[in-house]
């Protein structure tokens, strides 16, 4: 199964982030969301997922699953490339959309092209020429890379009444969050954090990004 995987991959279209975004950037008002899985969420999709969601100007909110990794690594997708095999990172699942497509996160100092900016530094592409700019030095230890086959999407209106019926739990979207490296637990920690009792607190609060995309 697992070299069927590779040998699927290897022959990836990469997914231009303007197939999925309408613009480049975005106002303050649609910044990224963290969404927390439910309990009672069983869609073998998003149970017991934690999803970055984003907020194109047009269409639904687009997101990646943060906590699905497979046992796959970035080298295979290139096994004709020798300079690339020393690149280990985990390929995610980032959701049931398009899931030949490769996706990634990436921490930049300056804003390239081609990219969604995130939070902190962080965007969002998947853009082949990128790709092969990031891919052209090894990584770091310390380089804030994610890669993932696939997204997630909602149709406008979709993921506020999922976050109305209680499917969802939402935070704000955190660099620590995103590049957390305790991918097995991330879910339940996060999880209790949402559901531990404070003043004031709202169990799945709609954000304002998602009330501007109704309609």
């Amino acid at each position: 199964m697992r070299g069927c995987v590779a040998v699927w991959l290897s022959c990836i279209a990469m997914l231009s982030v303007s197939t999925i975004a309408a613009a480049q950037g975005g106002d303050e008002q649609r910044g990224p969301i963290i969404l927390v899985a439910a309990r009672h969420l069983v869609d073998p999709n998003f149970a017991r997922t934690v999803v970055l969601v984003m907020f194109p100007r047009e269409g639904g909110p687009t997101g990646v699953i943060l906590n699905r990794p497979t046992d796959l690594q970035l080298r295979e997708i290139f096994p004709g490339r020798e300079e690339r095999q020393g690149r280990t990172d985990t390929i995610y699942i980032g959701g049931p959309v398009q899931p030949d497509s490769l996706l990634f996160l990436f921490h930049n100092e300056a804003g390239p092209e081609h990219a969604w900016p995130i939070i902190d530094n962080i965007y969002f592409s998947g853009n082949v020429d990128l790709l092969d700019a990031l891919l052209e030095h090894q990584r770091s230890p310390d380089a804030g890379q994610r890669y993932f086959a696939g997204y997630a999407g909602w149709t406008p209106g979709q993921l506020q009444s999922e976050i109305a019926n209680g499917d969802w739990y939402v935070m704000e979207a955190e660099s620590g969050i995103i590049f957390d490296a305790d991918v097995a637990t991330l879910w339940w920690r996060l999880y209790q954090r949402a559901t531990l009792p404070r003043a004031g607190n709202t169990p799945h609060p709609v954000p304002r990004a998602l009330a501007l995309t109704s309609g």
